[in-house]
């Protein structure tokens, strides 16, 4: 006899993947169909985005504008120049003066009024001709920081517009899709699974276990699967993982098995189990036949009742006889 634990499930591929979004949206256009092959970074579906795109195209206009205030031919630039051009003649003119009146000045051809008069205008032409050029290179530093600001956003807004572009994390093909063009995506949803990736050929067997028994459930245990595809036959696997957590919804923890079909299947099929959880051998008798701690028995052409003693541990509605029973005896089930 044996001890068994039921669990339905389905046949999934080993290496699927559920494809989430990161960001809401209605989706624009899905780019592949279910059963289709796929590469690794293949676009599969992208997501209404005229919001970012829109922000996008003011931040590439304001750095093509810094960037064209930026070329060395740039009429920006030439102003600068041309400003510090002046500044600069200036400057130069009023030197040569306050050169020629200072040896003048030294031989005391000229009186100290008309050198300190010169030389307040040196230096006041010598200040805005410096000044100019602070203006030049800080006008270039300011350009050059927003340049660097704007390419910043922009890889930024780049980073996030590229969320709303879903593309396949692996190699394999579509097994599944869960969404249609127009409808709204939102990553908080429950099922919030776009696509299911993966390669049909490497088959696992998933199956969800009541969490009331799951703690008879080890790896390693023998389970037995049946298929609508296939009525009639059993096919023999391996419980290989646990999860370590229960669905609260639905109560139940989900197991995965290795199982040799044999035969053709397909991702996706229904299948129903049982989890050998201990094989007993022994004497089992349905538990209507027990009565109070007797059984009725054939004994040539009557009935007799017998006293057995019985496991507490009930077998699928099969009980253990520890005494009182041997093989062979006929009982009478009323």
């Amino acid at each position: 006899m044996v001890k068994s634990v039921y669990a339905s499930g389905f046949i999934d591929s080993s290496d699927s993947l559920a494809i989430k979004t990161e960001v809401s949206g209605y989706v624009k256009k899905i780019m592949v169909k279910e059963g289709q092959e796929v590469k690794k970074g293949q676009l599969l579906l992208i997501i209404s985005n005229e919001t970012l795109m829109e922000n996008l195209k003011d931040l590439d206009a304001q750095i093509a504008l810094v960037k064209e205030r930026l070329a060395p031919n740039s009429d920006f630039k030439k102003d600068l120049l041309h400003n510090i051009e002046i500044k600069k003649a200036i400057f130069e003119n009023v030197e040569k003066n306050f050169i020629r009146r200072k040896a003048l000045y030294e031989e005391e051809l000229i009186s100290k009024e008309k050198f300190e008069e010169i030389k307040r205008e040196y230096e006041v032409a010598k200040r805005d001709y410096e000044r100019q050029i602070n203006q030049y290179n800080d006008a270039i530093k300011n350009l050059n920081y927003q340049l660097e600001s704007l390419n910043a956003k922009r890889k930024a807004l780049k980073s996030e517009i590229d969320k709303y572009y879903i593309k396949s994390p692996i190699s394999g093909k579509i097994l599944r899709k869960f969404v249609n063009e127009g409808e709204y995506v939102n990553p908080l949803q429950q099922n919030s699974a776009l696509f299911s990736v993966g390669n049909e050929k490497n088959l696992e067997t998933v199956l969800f276990v009541d969490e009331e028994y799951i703690p008879k459930v080890k790896t390693g245990m023998k389970v037995y699967i049946t298929l609508d595809s296939y009525p009639g036959e059993i096919f023999e696997g391996r419980i290989k993982s646990l999860e370590s957590q229960s669905d609260r919804a639905t109560r139940t923890v989900k197991v995965k098995a290795d199982v040799n079909y044999g035969k053709p299947v397909f991702f996706g099929l229904t299948v129903e189990a049982n989890i050998i959880i201990d094989e007993i051998e022994g004497i089992f008798i349905p538990e209507k036949a027990y009565q109070n701690g007797y059984v009725e028995v054939l004994d040539g052409n009557r009935v007799k009742k017998i006293k057995v003693k019985v496991s507490p541990e009930k077998y699928n509605g099969y009980l253990l006889v520890i005494e009182g029973l041997e093989e062979n005896q006929e009982l009478v089930i009323r």
